[in-house]
């Protein structure tokens, strides 16, 4: 199931990058520069146009999964946290549990089994 809804979403968006690729392949100038005085000087990039939307949405994802990523720092330390007192717990009941079971009389033992 995984599969097919991956060919769904994939091969469409592919092909809309595809055919947007084939589209746009002008070249564009790409200034480096803002406070030139005289933009003809200032240090420049030619590339095809696709390449340059497509690096700036590339980015854009970067940008925001890194953001995203810092933003649940906390969450993650909290769990972090969780989980060691979680294991601290479950070590401290199982040790518990043995002493019970040491202190229970033999008979008891017997009739347990």
């Amino acid at each position: 199931m995984k599969s097919i809804l991956r060919v769904l979403v994939f091969v469409p968006l592919a092909l809309i990058i595809l055919f947007f690729s084939m589209a746009n392949r002008a070249m564009v100038k790409i200034g480096l520069d803002p406070f030139a005085a005289n933009p003809a000087d200032a240090p420049s990039v030619e590339a095809p146009m696709y390449l340059v939307v497509l690096a700036a949405m590339a980015l854009g994802v970067l940008a925001g999964g890194v953001s995203s990523w810092l933003g649940h720092l906390p969450v993650r330390r909290a769990a972090k946290v969780a989980r060691a007192e979680a294991k601290k717990t479950r070590l401290e009941i199982e040790k518990l549990r043995q002493q019970a079971l040491a202190e229970l009389p033999s008979e008891s033992k017997a009739a347990k089994r």
